[in-house]
């Protein structure tokens, strides 16, 4: 999507409604000049003096109410064009891949967000500024009227100091993009200094660098930007405020004198010049709008093209209408690469092989081996660089990821539980299967369901009870595959025998398939099968023919 070309639609279909009251508006309030002059200076209006205060009044009345519908339009459209925007930018990301997201961080996505805020305001910044124009056309084809030398001078030296004010501002416009590339480093460190803090403190040295080294660095080189970016904008505001006395002066001592201009018409001159202090000054806040909008766009389409998105009209007969039970997911030459936090190359080499319907896998292998590359894979988070995953003997097209992974459950080492019931389950005491969750998950006592439970029952539990609860809503999915990502390793010694003797064969009799990642040899006799992995490779692959489960 172009945030520019999508922006000009959203505003064009309204467009002709607010030129036509920003056009009448203006005219009012350049009608109202006109009188203000001719009352000021003394001279009647013709075929109208006997009705000057009437119109007067009538053009005021007008001028308001014109204005009030106008700005109420224009806080409608602003509005609509924030919520169409952002969901814009949420629904695109809800459609991206893992890869994708992970690429992004979440500090992109909130400058993003942000972003659009800034896009939102644009129409109403810009539709003010055609009124401005407007209202600045009249006034000075009113001066060019009355004294056609006068004002081109007036015109000529109010467009010097005009052009002087934008050679400056432009110049801080690549200080705004600094300011803004430090934004988004700062959010990541925040992000690193909330949700790391246990670790944070558990180390004098880690805690002090983050602070000093990066954050107060961060904000330091911040603060001076902003620091020196506020004080040329704040010359540059000062300027435009004094260029008005310099207009004033011009016409007070050398409108008179070169071109012999009378009371009435310098009075006329600066009666309209205080009037224009108005709409030029709107004229003039188009300037940072512009530079804001334009580094708002720019950064919009570089998110837009960082998420690839996936087309969200699925074809017919692919796996959203395939309601077959599960059988096998088969992986046919499937490779996958990426580069590591040091910028150092991972290649996942080729894997061949089916997971069939009722096995209970294990997936081995220590750090870096792959295992947990091969996980995402599995679970349709990433896609295969090279090759094809089937599932039931069908192939998994890109369309087809967001339906595959609909098929499987997964708990993560890293899992996140939500603040909210998304999942709509019945969360409350009728629940049977909920009841006997609880009680095989040993959470008894620890969640307690309510009779109108509808919410989460929260997340302020030990990693272990955390990842217990985790799974107990992976299994109210009532999928036939599950895939958990090293569940065990923050459980106490008795429950993780539990997890491995009882339970596990408890979701095998019950019909599930189950993939685990896990490092505890000692339970590998529990498995059907031991897939394991080193250096992106699979080293071994073991049926297991006197695992426990299959006693």
């Amino acid at each position: 999507m172009n945030f520019l070309n999508t922006l000009l639609k959203k505003s064009m279909k309204s467009i002709g409604y607010i030129a036509i009251l920003g056009v009448f508006n203006s005219l009012l309030n350049g009608g109202l000049l006109i009188f203000i002059n001719s009352a000021v200076s003394g001279k009647k209006i013709p075929f109208l003096s006997a009705y000057d205060w009437q119109i007067y009044v009538v053009l005021t009345l007008s001028a308001l109410i014109c204005a009030r519908t106008f700005q109420r339009y224009m806080i409608k459209i602003t509005n609509n064009i924030l919520f169409d925007f952002e969901l814009e930018v949420l629904n695109k990301l809800r459609y991206a891949n893992y890869q994708d997201f992970q690429e992004l961080g979440n500090e992109k996505i909130y400058t993003a967000i942000n972003d659009t805020r800034t896009l939102a305001h644009a129409p109403e910044v810009f539709m003010n500024a055609f009124n401005a124009m407007i209202v600045i056309i009249c006034c000075f084809g009113y001066l060019f009227w009355i004294s056609p030398m006068g004002a081109a001078f007036i015109l000529l030296v109010m467009a010097a100091l005009l052009v002087f004010y934008i050679v400056r501002n432009n110049s801080i416009e690549k200080d705004l993009n600094r300011q803004r590339d430090l934004q988004n480093v700062y959010y990541r460190y925040l992000d690193d200094l909330l949700n790391g803090f246990k670790e944070l403190k558990m180390s004098l040295r880690r805690s002090r660098n983050i602070f000093e080294d990066f954050i107060i660095s961060n904000r330091k080189k911040g603060r001076d930007i902003a620091i020196s970016t506020s004080s040329r904008y704040m010359d540059n505001e000062l300027t435009g405020s004094y260029s008005w006395y310099i207009v004033l002066g011009v016409i007070m001592f050398l409108l008179p004198r070169l071109f012999n201009a009378d009371t009435g018409i310098s009075t006329a001159f600066l009666v309209s010049i205080l009037y224009l202090i108005g709409p030029i000054a709107i004229l003039i806040t188009l300037i940072p709008t512009y530079t804001a909008v334009k580094i708002a766009i720019g950064r919009l389409n570089v998110f837009d093209h960082l998420v690839e998105s996936i087309e969200q009209d699925t074809p017919k007969n692919t796996l959203e209408s395939s309601r077959e039970p599960f059988n096998s997911i088969r992986m046919e030459g499937v490779s996958y690469r990426y580069y590591n936090e040091r910028d150092e190359p991972f290649l996942l080499e080729k894997i061949d092989l089916t997971i069939r319907k009722g096995e209970v896998v294990f997936v081995t292998g220590g750090n870096g081996s792959g295992k947990s590359t091969f996980g995402y894979l599995l679970a349709g988070l990433y896609k295969p660089y090279d090759g094809t995953i089937y599932m039931n003997e069908k192939p998994v097209s890109d369309q087809d990821y967001p339906h595959y992974s609909n098929m499987i459950s997964a708990v993560f080492t890293s899992g996140h539980l939500f603040n909210e019931n998304y999942d709509q389950f019945d969360l409350t005491t009728s629940n049977k299967k909920l009841q006997d969750l609880i009680r095989t998950m040993d959470l008894t006592g620890i969640i307690k369901p309510k009779a109108d439970q509808a919410t989460i029952f929260g997340r302020n539990f030990s990693k272990g009870q955390q990842k217990r609860l985790a799974l107990v809503y992976a299994l109210l999915e009532d999928k036939e595959v599950i895939v958990l990502d090293e569940w065990a390793a923050e459980q106490d010694p008795s429950f993780r025998g539990f997890f491995y003797k009882e339970l596990l064969p408890r979701l095998k009799r019950e019909g599930k398939t189950i993939i685990a990642i896990t490092h505890d040899d000692e339970y590998y006799n529990c498995a059907t099968r031991v897939i394991k992995f080193n250096f992106g490779k699979i080293v071994a692959d073991v049926t297991k023919e006197n695992s426990l489960l299959n006693a």
